[in-house]
């Protein structure tokens, strides 16, 4: 009863296009995925329907940082563009509101959606992850043009690098274990189901006085008494600082849990996480002084054209900056913070000026 006819109308309006746009542009994505990975649902039978649901649901929430944003930009130039062309926004401009209040229900979606974006990277987003790399692990064949490498880290903190697994035959392929900085085994590959991990093909590195890795003994076969049970406890729970909670990310970096290694990698991703909700309210500033411009004609395209440009460089830039940040080579807070900041600087002063 407090809502007036056209704040419902408005609300009506983006709520239903916001829905529509997402789930129309994440079927189609779901349906491309699905059809490129359709021989490996088929052929595994224990994948079931349930399995799928959940996999392309976790998929969902993994992406949402990227679709919820999009959703958002493309809704707003919808909308906007519509009560701009069919002089709605003149009638409301002429009844007494200004552009501030009926901008708001804009606003109002976009931290609605950033608060669900901070909810989920806290306790949504992290299982996701777990969920949606560990299926990929387990059902999906490997490419053949795949080269990532994986790290494991055991109890007395050592780490095993390993190229494949192969879950079924719980067998890992091309492993190095890196016990300390002057030693390092080398095998063709692990059985890690045994209660004596067994390896084979084995060389064992040592650094010699001129500070080069030499071998030292080759052996067929070698049990791994040394790791047996750090790798069984810790094989199973591999959670990466990609899938890890805010929170934890943020005890870690303050009590300085983590190896040096780490610290720049777990600090990118901790400020990524903490400024990515912040994108729906960033677009929502930057598109609508340009869609509620009076104008004789209304370059519809060229405004979704240069929005979904300007998007997709963000998120460019974005990425290219946490591959810096994580590297050392520019410091996270810089790296991450500074494009938020300058765009939320200009696109501010823009709206602001635009709105008066």
């Amino acid at each position: 009863m407090y809502v007036k006819i056209w704040q419902r109308y408005l609300i009506r309006e983006i709520v239903s296009f916001f829905f529509l746009f997402l789930g129309c542009f994440y079927s189609i994505y779901a349906l491309i995925d699905y059809s490129l990975h359709m021989q490996d649902f088929m052929q595994d039978t224990r994948i079931t329907f349930s399995h799928i649901f959940l996999y392309y649901l976790f998929e969902f929430i993994k992406r949402a940082d990227l679709l919820i944003p999009l959703a958002v930009l493309i809704t707003t130039i919808k909308v906007l563009f519509a009560l701009n062309i069919k002089g709605e926004l003149v009638a409301l401009r002429a009844s007494g509101l200004s552009l501030r209040v009926i901008l708001r229900p804009f606003f109002y979606l976009a931290i609605a959606l950033a608060v669900f974006n901070y909810i989920s990277n806290e306790w949504i987003l992290p299982s996701s992850l777990t969920f949606v790399d560990r299926f990929q692990e387990q059902h999906w064949k490997p490419s053949s043009k795949d080269s990532h490498l994986y790290t494991l880290s055991l109890s007395d903190q050592s780490k095993l690098i390993y190229q494949t697994k192969d879950p079924q035959k719980q067998l890992l392929t091309d492993v190095f274990w890196v016990r300390s900085a002057d030693e390092i085994w080398h095998m063709k590959s692990l059985c890690y189901d045994l209660k004596q991990p067994i390896g084979f093909f084995v060389d064992q590195l040592r650094r010699s006085n001129k500070g080069h890795f030499e071998k030292i003994e080759s052996f067929e076969e070698y049990p791994f008494t040394l790791f047996s049970k750090g790798l069984l406890e810790n094989y199973k729970i591999p959670i990466s600082l990609e899938n890890q909670k805010m929170s934890t990310l943020f005890k870690d970096l303050i009590q300085k849990r983590v190896s040096p290694y780490e610290y720049p990698i777990a600090l990118s991703y901790f400020l990524l996480k903490m400024t990515t909700p912040f994108l729906s309210l960033l677009v929502v500033l930057a598109i609508a002084p340009f869609c509620i411009s009076h104008r004789r004609c209304f370059p519809v395209f060229l405004t979704y054209a240069l929005a979904l440009f300007g998007f997709i460089a963000f998120f460019t830039l974005l990425d290219a900056a946490v591959i810096l940040s994580e590297n050392e080579t520019i410091s996270a807070f810089y790296a991450i913070l500074f494009p938020f900041c300058i765009c939320f600087s200009l696109f501010s002063y823009r709206y602001f000026k635009r709105v008066q």
